[in-house]
Order: structure tokens, then C-alpha cells, then sequence
């Protein structure tokens, strides 16, 4: 395949991502706005999310993707990031907070968490022109979520 037409087929792919992309533009740049605030302790991660549109405003869930060993002693483990974020900055991408809470769950009886203790942080607020927003910050991605990275002896890949 020539480097035009390479060209020419991420285009297309590219136009019709953005048509399945349904999130209005202030969603998508406060999204990439928090994704920029995960840092993590060790290695290299990616920030996930899922979002969905209900009669409350909008639920956006974010955590740092797992990373999966390939090759080794530890081939097919699954990583969880450790992380740190300012909650200082990430309050600041609010007009306004009505609502902001952190969880320990412990044991928990529910799939899309595990049996683990696991930690969130909920911020709902107001953002975009004046849109309601519940922001979930996940300690560790929720089981759905396929790995973020792929670690390998060269180092890492994104998935």
C-alpha cells in the first residue's frame, strides 16, 4: 500500500469515528482535560473512560487502563496503575460542584468491580454551558475494560 493511499484510508476512518462520536465538543475536551491530570506512580498508563447520556446529565467514568505482561515469567498477568491526581485541578474544570464524595467499597457483590476493596471518587458539578456532569474516578478500570497496554521486553504497546 502506497503512503497515499495510507493516507487516504486514516481519513476515512477518521470521519467516520467522529460520526459515531455522539459527545458534544466540551464533553470530549473536559474528558481529555482530566485524563491529563492521572499520574502515574510507576511505568506508563492510559486513561480510559466510558460515558453515557441519561435524564440526570451525563455519567463519565474514568480510570488508568491495566497493562498486560506478554512474554516472561509473568505472561498474561494483568497490571493495575497506581496513580495520583490533583483534586484541586480537577475541581477547577467545574463552573460548579454540588457534590463530591470518596468511597472505599469493600467485598462488594457487584461484576463490573470485583471482590476487591476498591476506591472512587464522585464529582458532580456543572460543566460545558452549564451541563450535569457525575464524574466517577475508578481506582482500577471496571472488568469490561480490556487491557490499555500490552508490556512487552521492548517495552510498551498500546493496545
Amino acid at each position: 500500500m502506497s503512503p497515499e493511499e495510507l493516507l487516504e484510508q486514516l481519513e476515512k476512518y477518521e470521519s467516520r469515528r467522529k460520526l459515531r462520536d455522539h459527545r458534544p465538543d466540551w464533553l470530549r475536551d473536559l474528558i481529555g482535560r482530566i485524563a491529563d491530570l492521572f499520574e502515574p506512580l510507576t511505568d506508563v498508563a492510559r486513561a480510559g473512560y466510558d460515558c453515557r447520556l441519561d435524564d440526570m446529565g451525563w455519567l463519565v467514568r474514568m480510570y488508568l487502563g491495566t497493562s498486560e505482561i506478554i512474554g516472561g515469567p509473568k505472561d498474561g498477568q494483568i497490571e493495575h496503575a497506581s496513580f495520583r491526581l490533583d483534586v484541586q485541578q480537577l475541581i477547577e474544570l467545574f463552573e460548579s460542584v454540588e457534590q463530591l464524595e470518596w468511597y472505599s467499597i469493600s467485598n462488594t457483590d457487584r461484576d463490573e468491580f470485583g471482590g476487591e476493596v476498591r476506591s472512587l471518587l464522585t464529582v458532580v458539578g456543572k460543566a460545558g454551558d452549564g451541563e450535569r456532569v457525575q464524574l466517577e474516578l475508578l481506582a482500577s478500570p471496571p472488568r469490561y475494560a480490556p487491557p490499555g497496554l500490552y508490556m512487552t521486553t521492548n517495552g510498551p504497546q498500546l493496545s
